[in-house]
C-alpha cells in the first residue's frame, strides 16, 4: 500500500512537470512560426524592390554585358528615360516642347539623375548627351533646351522581369531573373487562371555604392539551373506552409479552449484497502498530505 501511496503522490507533480514542457515546447514552435513568416514577407519585400528596380532596364530587353563601359549607351539611356516616365506623375509632371519636335519634354538634369540611379556614376551621364544616337528610338535631344524630346506614341514594353533569387556577395548582389513576356494569362478552367513562365533567364549583378544599388552587368543566364532551384524553393515552401497552418491551428485551440490539447492521466487514490476514494475524499487526502509536508519543513 505504500508503494501504490507513493506512487499517487508523484501522479501530480509529474502531471504539473509534463504541462510545463509542453507549454514550453509550444512556445518554441511559436516563436519559429513567427520567425519563418518574418523572413518570408522580408524575402518577398526584397524581391519585390529589386523587381521595380530592374523594371525600366528589363522592359525593352538591353543586350547582354559584363562591363557598363561596353554596354550599348543608347539602351542604357532608354532605359534611364522610360524609369522617368513609369514614375507615379512622369506623364504628367513635364511639359510639351513646341516647334519642330512636338513631344514631352525631359529635362537633362533629370535624365541624368535616372541613368545614376540605375547605373552609377561609372558612365558619366552629361558625356552621352551629343554623343549618343537617339534616332531609332524617335528621341531627340535639343541642345539649345537641354533636353530630351519623347514623342507622343504609344509604347509596349517587352518584358517585365520577376527575381527568383537573391545572392548577396559582398558589395554586390546577383539576382537570377526572369523575363516574362507580354503574353495573355492562359485559362486553365472557368475560374483559375495561371501565370506565364519566363521566356528566358537572365543573371543580373547588382554593385552598392553610397547605400545604393546600382546595375553592373547583364549576363544569360542557364534556365533549367534556375528552373531547378525554383521548384526546389516552391516544394520547401509548400511544406513550411503546411506545416505553419497545422501549428496555427493547433494554437487557435488552445486559445478557444484554454488547454494544451495533452491529456495528463493519473491514477485515482486509493484508500488503503484499494478502493477509491471519492472526488471529496481524494481532496481530504491531498490537503492532509499538504498538511504532513509542511509539518515535515517541505515547502513546495
Amino acid at each position: 500500500m505504500a508503494r501504490k501511496r507513493r506512487k499517487n503522490k508523484l501522479a501530480l507533480p509529474v502531471g504539473i512537470l509534463t504541462v510545463i514542457l509542453a507549454v514550453i515546447g509550444l512556445v518554441a514552435v511559436i516563436n519559429g512560426v513567427i520567425n519563418f513568416t518574418q523572413d518570408r514577407k522580408n524575402k518577398v519585400a526584397e524581391k519585390a524592390g529589386y523587381e521595380e528596380l530592374l523594371r525600366p532596364v528589363v522592359m525593352f530587353d538591353p543586350d547582354p554585358f559584363d562591363d557598363l563601359t561596353k554596354a550599348d549607351k543608347s539602351q542604357l539611356l532608354y532605359s534611364a528615360i522610360w524609369a522617368l516616365l513609369m514614375d507615379e506623375d512622369g506623364m504628367s509632371k513635364y511639359p510639351y516642347a513646341t516647334g519642330e519636335n512636338f513631344g514631352l519634354q525631359l529635362p537633362q538634369s533629370d535624365v541624368e539623375e535616372s541613368f545614376a540611379k540605375l547605373y552609377g556614376t561609372e558612365i558619366e551621364p552629361s558625356q552621352l548627351h551629343s554623343s549618343v544616337d537617339m534616332s531609332k528610338y524617335d528621341i531627340t535631344y535639343d541642345s539649345a533646351l537641354q533636353s530630351y524630346i519623347i514623342p507622343i506614341t504609344g509604347v509596349e514594353s517587352a518584358y517585365t522581369p520577376k527575381v527568383y533569387s537573391i545572392d548577396k556577395q559582398g558589395s554586390s548582389v546577383v539576382l537570377n531573373v526572369g523575363y516574362i513576356g507580354n503574353k495573355t494569362w492562359a485559362d486553365i478552367d472557368e475560374s483559375g487562371y495561371v501565370a506565364p513562365e519566363p521566356d528566358k533567364y537572365m543573371k543580373i549583378t547588382l554593385r552598392e555604392r553610397n547605400g545604393e544599388m546600382f546595375v553592373s552587368s547583364i549576363q544569360a543566364a542557364d534556365g533549367q539551373e534556375i528552373a531547378a532551384q525554383i521548384s526546389t524553393t516552391t516544394i520547401a515552401y509548400d511544406y513550411e506552409e503546411e506545416t505553419e497552418s497545422e501549428v496555427t491551428e493547433e494554437i487557435t485551440d488552445i486559445t478557444d479552449t484554454g488547454e494544451t490539447g495533452a491529456e495528463i492521466e493519473t491514477e485515482p487514490l486509493t484508500d488503503e484497502n484499494g478502493e477509491t476514494l471519492t472526488e471529496s475524499e481524494t481532496s481530504s487526502q491531498e490537503d492532509e498530505e499538504s498538511t504532513d509536508a509542511q509539518e515535515a519543513g517541505v515547502t513546495e
